[in-house]
């Protein structure tokens, strides 16, 4: 297996890659020496799969890529492992939501449902975490998504959606 050297940081919806703990990730991970991405996603408060996609996408991640997404960015990662033909090394889904729940502007990054088959061929590896009190993304978004992806969920104490997260347990779930 060729070891991971690159890393792909997507925030969520209505979110930016200068905010909450994405900016001390990347410094902490560049300085392990990774090549480190945290790029604006497009669409603010009306975020476009497809226009998420062809971020994703045009970083050409493979085998030495690792993808972080918090919330909406998990999803946008779990969209392009089912469609890519490309592997990844790792997924780490933060606080990611199983569905849409009451956010409509994000409904149509769930609307053909997911083929979870598919997604976890495209990635050796998946971590899940969801804190235990998330009052966006409620603890059992986190269950589910891990029993769809066959792994173990990692539930953390806290309810602040991941705006803040111990960078040394995010560093010691990594391959």
């Amino acid at each position: 297996m060729q070891m991971p050297k690159n890393i792909l940081i997507l925030h969520g919806w209505e979110g930016d890659p200068n905010l909450y703990w994405i900016p001390k990730a990347k410094k902490m991970f560049e300085e392990m020496g990774f090549r480190v991405f945290t790029p604006k996603m497009p669409g603010d408060y009306f975020p476009q799969k497809e226009e998420w996609l062809k971020v994703i996408k045009d970083l050409k991640p493979d085998k030495t890529w690792i993808l972080i997404g918090h919330s909406l960015g998990g999803v946008a990662i779990l969209n392009y492992l089912e469609q890519t033909s490309e592997p990844i090394s790792q997924a780490i889904l933060i606080a990611t939501p199983f569905e849409p729940m009451k956010f409509t502007p994000i409904a149509n990054f769930f609307e053909n449902g997911f083929d979870w088959e598919k997604i976890r061929k495209n990635c050796q590896n998946t971590i899940v975490l969801n804190e235990i009190d998330d009052s966006i993304v409620p603890l059992e978004h986190g269950q589910k998504l891990a029993a769809a992806l066959k792994v173990q969920l990692h539930q953390i104490p806290g309810g602040t959606h991941f705006h803040n997260i111990d960078l040394e347990l995010l560093k010691g779930l990594m391959i």
